[in-house]
């Protein structure tokens, strides 16, 4: 999914079951951290996960970084500077597998493209159009659903077939990014997430690929969009595939009014993101329509028309 713009476990289960550390920048480290992240070849300026533990009372940090032999590990380091633990990439694999494994446990999939959640009725949107700024440039998102398009992934024993959207995006008028994202619902009303095709572009060319990701072949987590009913102080992963992609979220109020070119929404569900590079975005969905608002951290994106496919 652009990152500018945008269960039969509920969300009260996901928000306490695997939850990995909240990113935090380099300055906001304590000094004993930084050293140690230093002295094991870690770069200043990288960014570090606070973890939702405690190891003999003091906060704990994990830096994911490369050994003398090019492999991926993690440190796990005491806010006092304490090595406590060296992880390789197969531990954070193995985690990743059982965040999946539990938040797919007991979910079916009767008739996945049917997305009917009332936060992000997707089966009912034709076309968003979203504006703003980012990053002091002008940004505009185009939202298109394809419904011809097909796409399907292996979720245990079910064959999911997913409901397709386009995002296009532009700053200052220029192509920047197309991404196809894959959507599904499941019989409790949860969405789901279960990856992207991305094609950066420059100059009219495409140039890279950065942020795809596919459910079962880069990650064995799916993420999740929104809840069916979602409540103050809940939490989900939207994307659970690496230390460079991966967001957090949590329900942080409910009853959010939002004004916007296509009109004002109230009782929106307001939802907290933590980024992989430790900043935190904001986004807002409406009831009947989805989202009506984005606020990156140097940003802020309304909804400009919504065309749902029932309109008359």
């Amino acid at each position: 999914m652009i990152k500018r713009i945008v269960i039969v476990l509920t969300i009260v289960l996901l928000s306490n079951t695997g939850f990995a550390g909240k990113p935090q920048k380099w300055e906001e480290l304590p000094k004993a951290v930084q050293d140690t992240v230093l002295a094991n070849g870690g770069k200043s300026g990288m960014t570090v996960d606070l973890e939702p533990k405690m190891i003999d009372g003091k906060k704990v940090y994990e830096a994911e970084l490369k050994d003398k032999d090019g492999k991926i590990i993690d440190l796990v380091i005491t806010e006092d500077g304490k090595l406590a633990e060296i992880k390789t990439d197969g531990n954070a694999d193995s985690e990743r597998e059982a965040r999946g494994a539990e938040v797919l446990k007991g979910v079916k999939f009767s008739n996945p493209r049917n997305i009917t959640n009332l936060y992000l009725p997707l089966s009912n949107t034709k076309l968003d159009v979203l504006e703003g700024k980012e990053g002091g440039a002008k940004l505009r998102v185009e939202r298109t659903a394809k419904p011809e398009m097909k796409k399907s992934f292996k979720i245990g024993d079910q064959m999911v077939e997913t409901l397709v959207f386009e995002d296009r995006a532009y700053e200052d008028g220029k192509l920047v990014e197309v991404a196809l994202d894959y959507f599904a619902q499941d019989d409790n009303g949860t969405v789901f997430y279960l990856g992207e095709d991305v094609d950066e572009y420059e100059d009219g060319k495409i140039v890279g690929h950065d942020g795809s990701w596919l459910y079962g072949k880069d990650t064995p987590a799916p993420g999740v969009i929104m809840g069916s009913k979602p409540t103050v102080g809940q939490k989900w992963r939207t994307e659970d595939v690496s230390d460079e992609i991966g967001e957090q979220n949590e329900v942080v109020s409910i009853n959010e009014t939002v004004k916007t070119p296509a009109g004002t929404y109230d009782n929106c569900v307001k939802v907290k993101e933590d980024l992989a590079d430790g900043t935190v975005e904001y986004k807002y969905y409406a009831p009947g329509v989805g989202v009506v608002r984005e606020q990156p951290h140097d940003g802020d994106v309304f909804l400009k028309s919504h065309e749902a496919i029932n309109a008359k």
